[in-house]
């Protein structure tokens, strides 16, 4: 089965030019792909939290050390990357700021 991992990370609502995009794409998608599924994740209005210290912790700790704490700060991570992981097919919708993609999509 064929998985999309849809991405949209304009902050943007209803003026938003890649949302508009990425949701017609994603419906044509779908049309081509019936038995397929969408994995969807809006960057621009829930960011994920960025680097800190804490998650580098836990990044560098072995996984039958992690506390609490250091799990839960990796959680969304290993979260993203099993999405990442699971779709055979991706489309991104990233506006430009400041010539560059935003920080939540980098993130």
């Amino acid at each position: 089965m064929s998985t999309l991992l849809h991405i949209d990370a304009s902050p943007r609502a209803e003026r938003s030019v890649s949302r508009p995009l990425t949701h017609d794409f994603a419906s044509a998608w779908k049309q081509a792909h019936p038995d397929g599924r969408i994995i969807y994740r809006d960057l621009g209005h829930n960011p994920v939290s960025f680097v800190n210290e804490t998650w580098i912790a836990a990044a560098f700790t072995p996984a039958d050390a992690l506390s609490p704490e250091l799990r839960a700060a990796l959680a969304i991570s290993n979260e993203l990357i099993a999405e990442l992981e699971t779709a055979s097919e991706y489309v991104f919708g990233v506006p430009m700021h400041n010539f560059s993609v935003p920080a939540t999509f980098k993130a």
